[in-house]
């Protein structure tokens, strides 16, 4: 049974028309429910529909009876993959195509394609950005800058996000972690979609970009080394000790180390020794790999000879020790950076996927920012410090003082700060 009456496109009765003496049934106003809120999410968001169904079914704790007579999702999918995909572009064949309004502007209707630049031989860079994002940016003095490759879109390469620190109150404490705990929050500012990562490229991006950066926090890449003191000749460069460490660690591997190195102690602290070096007075850096290379066992020195010559030719010799040095400076890691790529490879749930997907990743998380950024100035607090994150602070300022006081020489601080990063690689 059924009544005649006048709705209004969001289900409002308007006008009802006769009597009206048929029993309720619940079930059917929750099935409604449910599908509406299904419908309204897969045309909203990339996450696949099963997904969405599942979610749905445990966050609207639906009674038995509804359940009963509600329909499977593989049978809801067929209807909604069509009006997902009504509602979206057709698939580009090549880095040439058009964007739809839709797809320039956030959720909220604010211009966020910022810059839409054709390189030479069909080679296309994508940026996106909000006017408040830039304002935040240009109030930053310190930026960090990272790159991923797992999310890029077909016929892109790298997508770089750029952000900035802000509300910083680390500034009593020098936090030597491999965790996010000294900011509160960095705050993702733009997003670039790169058909490259050659220095030529980077050159286009920073051309749009100059003036931004003040600080620069980056994993290491020849082609950005070589550019960025042209670029930004009045800004100080850091690299990652996170990536220092974890290119050390990738080298044993390669070179077939793994098991002396979890098997030989004496293995096992030259190669954390190695690591200590990013963590030494710059100064001493040279005499301390010197001293390792040169008194360490006969052993030692034939089982690491490949990783003592990779060492001495990437990191000694290479790269300069001003950028991958991280005594002293605040910011030793790029764990905020690294932190939004797992983010936004998580939310994506795939390898590479359409250029449509990602720019509504992208439009969320743009989203994200807006809500970080009310919630910080409204007064939200950064997370607190970790227990094990002060511990080993305070060691690394006991034996750095005990340096300096001449209490200690070079050798013995070398060791003491090579058992901080064996606690960070447990």
């Amino acid at each position: 049974m059924f009544c005649l009456c006048t709705t209004s496109l969001k289900d409002v009765v308007l006008k009802v028309t006769g009597d009206h003496n048929h029993l309720f049934h619940p079930e059917n106003m929750q099935l409604k429910q449910f599908r509406t809120k299904v419908k309204e999410r897969a045309m909203k968001e990339t996450t696949p529909i099963i997904k969405i169904y599942e979610e749905e079914v445990i966050s609207s704790q639906i009674p038995p009876e509804t359940l009963a007579i509600m329909p499977l999702a593989r049978e809801l999918q067929p209807g909604l993959t069509y009006v997902r995909r009504k509602m979206t572009p057709a698939l580009p064949d090549s880095c040439m195509f058009e964007i739809s309004e839709s797809y320039q502007k956030t959720f909220n209707d604010e211009l966020f394609l910022a810059r839409d630049v054709i390189i030479r031989r069909r080679k296309r860079m994508l940026i996106f950005c909000t006017k408040t994002q830039l304002e935040l940016l240009f109030d930053s003095p310190v930026i960090m800058m990272d790159g991923t490759f797992s999310a890029t879109p077909p016929f892109f390469q790298q997508i770089n996000s750029i952000h900035a620190l802000k509300y910083d109150s680390s500034n009593k404490y020098t936090f030597f972690n491999l965790s996010y705990f000294y900011f509160f929050a960095g705050f993702p500012c733009i997003f670039s979609i790169l058909s490259n990562n050659k220095k030529s490229t980077y050159a286009e991006l920073f051309n749009e970009l100059k003036g931004f950066a003040a600080e620069l926090n980056r994993s290491f890449e020849p082609s950005f080394l070589a550019l960025m003191p042209n670029e930004f000749p009045g800004s100080v460069h850091s690299g990652s000790f996170f990536h220092l460490t974890e290119a050390a660690y990738r080298r044993v591997q390669n070179l077939g180390l793994s098991t002396v190195y979890a098997d030989d102690i004496d293995i096992r602290t030259c190669v954390r020794k190695l690591m200590a070096l990013a963590i030494l007075p710059v100064d001493k850096v040279q005499t301390a790999f010197n001293d390792l290379r040169t008194n360490s066992s006969d052993n030692v020195k034939e089982k690491l000879h490949q990783l003592f010559v990779y060492f001495d030719n990437q990191w000694m010799k290479e790269i300069p020790l001003s950028l991958w040095n991280a005594h002293g400076p605040q910011h030793r890691t790029n764990n905020i950076c690294d932190s939004f790529h797992n983010r936004l490879n998580h939310r994506i749930e795939k390898s590479h996927p359409n250029i449509w997907s990602f720019i509504k990743c992208l439009q969320d998380e743009e989203s994200r920012f807006r809500q970080m950024l009310i919630q910080v100035n409204a007064g939200a607090k950064r997370r607190p410090k970790a227990t094990a994150t002060t511990a080993i602070q305070q060691r690394i300022d006991t034996s750095n003082e005990r340096y300096s006081n001449s209490e200690i020489d070079l050798q013995v601080l070398f060791h003491s700060l090579s058992t901080v990063v064996a606690k960070q690689h447990k």
